[in-house]
């Protein structure tokens, strides 16, 4: 038993209705295994994973009414959600498996009403379904081959590829072909390099009618002599009956075009070209890949973060789960002095805030928020230039005290 799966053992779910079964799709691990597809999901889940969870409160048009700072959802996802994670693993986790094998599942463990751990699922295969009374269950296997089943009600579900399936991803069956020639290529050098290291050349033995064993004797007493020469002087000793012709074998592998294409079809399938892969993207192209990459991942795992956190009259009551992820803080110093200079008077950020943008520490006092005076709203000019309280006439129009009626 892993030892993850053990914070499972207490819990369970009765009588399963023996019905029709939703599946995982079948994954082959081996793709992971391949350098390129390891560092690009790795490039992936590394941004994802430093998003911040936050736990907020939204009115009824969507807006963020309130941050709630003390909330044990954000304190688990951001610090300590189980006894083995920080809160970057558990993400970095959640969104590497869902880029694997298309399906990420992660357990919320109960004290009550009060979220005590998250755990994410190491599943082999798992299955949704239906219980008697009513609901669903996860029913999965881990990697050592032990059974667990869990309340759906309990258990996060991201998803990629969702289409065929009913609650999984479809699997990343179409990426095989591109790793298979991928991996071919590999094999194909390293067995050209071995075979070219070895083989030195051909040894002509021009007795007549040698048997397969003399001719054998006579080829292992010649690598002897090879070898010999080798370690003194260099100079190999042949008879008038022996003609040694030396190989140039060189070894084959697909020319940079093919496998620029192969790796070009990996990160159109991932949506993750190299530039970002090797850290050496401009701004313009890390702002796109994290818009069209990224935020989705995001917003579906805080949507699927607060359907588990929150019952529905907790959800009506506008709770919600998000990921913020300050894209910004990536971005060039060019970009981040004009958003400095663009939000100095209208106390968007404070005085800590504005530090962070540009890598200082925080300074005491710095929290309070800062505005400029020097805009007012356009009818009451008067009240700002004069100090007085404007006054209405009976047409409604604003005038200062003293004016004539």
């Amino acid at each position: 038993m892993g030892l993850l799966s053990k914070l499972f053992s207490k819990t369970y779910v009765k009588y399963v209705y023996p019905g029709p079964l939703a599946s995982s799709a079948p994954f082959d691990r081996q793709a992971y295994e391949h350098d390129m597809v390891r560092a690009t999901i790795d490039c992936i889940a590394s941004h994802a994973a430093k998003a911040e969870a936050m736990h907020v409160v939204v009115d009824s048009n969507g807006r963020i009414q309130k941050v709630i700072r003390n909330s044990p959802y954000a304190k688990l996802l951001n610090q300590r959600p189980n006894p083995l994670m920080t809160g970057f693993d558990l993400k970095y986790k959640l969104f590497t498996q869902l880029e694997a094998y298309t399906t990420s599942l992660c357990f919320f463990k109960w004290d009550g009403t009060v979220p005590t751990a998250i755990i994410p699922i190491n599943y082999e295969d798992f299955e949704i379904v239906p219980i008697v009374d009513g609901g669903y269950a996860v029913m999965f296997t881990d990697y050592e081959g032990e059974k667990y089943t869990l309340n759906i009600e309990d258990v996060v579900v991201l998803r990629k590829f969702f289409n065929t399936r009913d609650v999984a991803g479809d699997g990343n069956k179409p990426l095989y072909d591109a790793l298979d020639i991928l991996k071919a290529a590999d094999t194909g050098l390293v067995q050209a390099v071995t075979v070219a290291n070895k083989v030195r050349g051909l040894l002509k033995q021009k007795k007549a009618m040698l048997s397969p064993t003399d001719v054998t004797k006579s080829t292992d007493d010649f690598v002897t002599r090879f070898n010999n020469a080798a370690k003194n002087g260099g100079i190999v000793g042949v008879d008038s009956m022996e003609e040694y012709t030396p190989l140039t074998i060189t070894p084959w592998s697909a020319n940079a075009s093919q496998m620029r294409d192969i790796e070009d079809r990996i990160a159109r399938y991932y949506r993750t070209p190299n530039p970002i892969v090797m850290s050496d993207y401009s701004e313009a192209q890390g702002q796109a890949w994290f818009e069209s990459k990224i935020e989705p991942m995001l917003i579906q795992a805080g949507q699927a973060f607060t359907g588990v956190a929150f019952t529905q009259r907790e959800y009506d009551a506008g709770n919600r789960i998000i990921f913020s992820h300050a894209s910004v803080m990536s971005a060039g110093l060019a970009t981040k002095v004009q958003l400095l200079n663009a939000t100095r008077d209208s106390g968007e950020l404070t005085p800590n805030e504005r530090r962070e943008l540009i890598g200082y520490p925080p300074v005491e006092d710095g929290d309070e928020r800062l505005v400029s005076l020097n805009y007012v709203k356009a009818k009451d000019q008067s009240k700002y230039q004069t100090g007085e309280d404007p006054k209405e006439d009976d047409s409604g129009q604003n005038k200062p005290d003293g004016a004539a009626v």
